[in-house]
């Protein structure tokens, strides 16, 4: 049984134009889970494209001011330049007819930033002088993300619960989720939301005999997480894959959405990545808040960029890495 984490940034294989992204349920059309990234309170979702002395990756970004982006570190710290990307839809909403470009002229990772994706500082910003014609999301500053349902909104490779992320990464889709706990091992304690990619069979079990959903909450306990899965999928049930780096987990209080979570990392348990029974984690907002709020309350660039990585952290074979669309 395979069980790895790995930061959810992708390799650039697209640079005009973008090709449908998201993992999603083999029983549930394409196009649901298009429909939904094209709802308006979803508008601040964009592609983040960037270069290293590597090559060129994608990730996803969320307009949180005037002119900022809030990313993942792991898509800013070794990058040389990076562009934004906000979609241009049609008149009724049904279809993206292209994206407008913003170039960035800095960015920072979080100041406790180490490349470390189980610590839960794994959140970065952009800034682009020209502002965006987009309102900014709306930051959660709440406790009660634990049992909501997150949509994720990002530009990930795609493909099904079956088959896994198997192609490359794109344009946007979202999904939905249940926030099953929160766990790191930095800060509060807290810093992660978890979520798991149920199976709509809860009896379903992949090539080695096990049960999908059994794995996740034997991980769950294994690790002491404190929490466990429901083992129910939703109708929109999803998973985040490479390119959804960044990207937002937003919840709902009151009819109104929140930017509660950012796409950092997911942990292959069985035959897929991102596959069925694979779990993943987004850094949780509300814990990086006094952070985020020195740079967008001022509304001024950062001085200069900052690049910090280290060590990935070891846990049931658990490692960073930079995934190949």
């Amino acid at each position: 049984m395979i069980k790895k984490a790995f930061a959810v940034g992708s390799v650039l294989t697209l640079l005009s134009g973008f090709a449908n992204a998201g993992v999603i349920r083999h029983d549930v059309p394409d196009s649901s889970y298009k429909n939904l990234s094209y709802q308006s309170q979803f508008d601040s979702v964009g592609a983040v494209l960037f270069d290293t002395n590597d090559g060129g990756y994608i990730c996803s970004g969320t307009v949180v001011a005037k002119h900022w982006v809030l990313t993942a570190a792991h898509c800013v710290d070794e990058a040389t330049s990076m562009t934004f990307h906000l979609p241009e839809f049609n008149a009724d909403r049904s279809g993206i007819l292209g994206h407008k470009t913003y170039t960035a002229t800095s960015w920072v990772a979080h100041n406790n930033w180490t490349g470390n994706l189980i610590e839960g500082w794994d959140v970065g910003l952009m800034y682009v002088e020209e502002g965006f014609d987009v309102g900014p999301a709306e930051l959660y500053r709440g406790s009660g993300e634990a049992g909501s349902v997150g949509t994720h909104v990002g530009y990930g490779a795609t493909g099904n619960g079956n088959t896994g992320a198997n192609l490359g990464a794109g344009t946007r889709r979202a999904g939905q989720n249940v926030i099953d706990g929160m766990f790191s091992t930095a800060g509060t304690g807290e810093q992660l939301m978890w979520s798991d990619f149920d199976h709509p069979d809860p009896a379903a079990t992949d090539s080695y005999g096990d049960v999908y959903n059994d794995w996740v909450n034997f991980i769950y306990g294994f690790n002491d997480f404190g929490f466990s899965s429901d083992n129910l999928a939703l109708g929109l049930e999803y998973s985040i894959a490479g390119g959804d780096s960044g990207g937002a987990v937003f919840i709902e209080e009151a009819g109104e959405f929140f930017l509660a979570g950012v796409h950092s990392l997911g942990w292959q348990i069985g035959d897929n990545q991102a596959g069925y029974g694979n779990l993943y984690a987004s850094t949780r907002v509300r814990d990086t808040l006094d952070w985020i709020d020195s740079y967008i309350a001022e509304e001024v660039p950062v001085t200069s960029t900052i690049a910090l990585f280290g060590a990935g952290f070891m846990l049931l074979g658990l490692r960073r890495r930079r995934q190949d669309a």
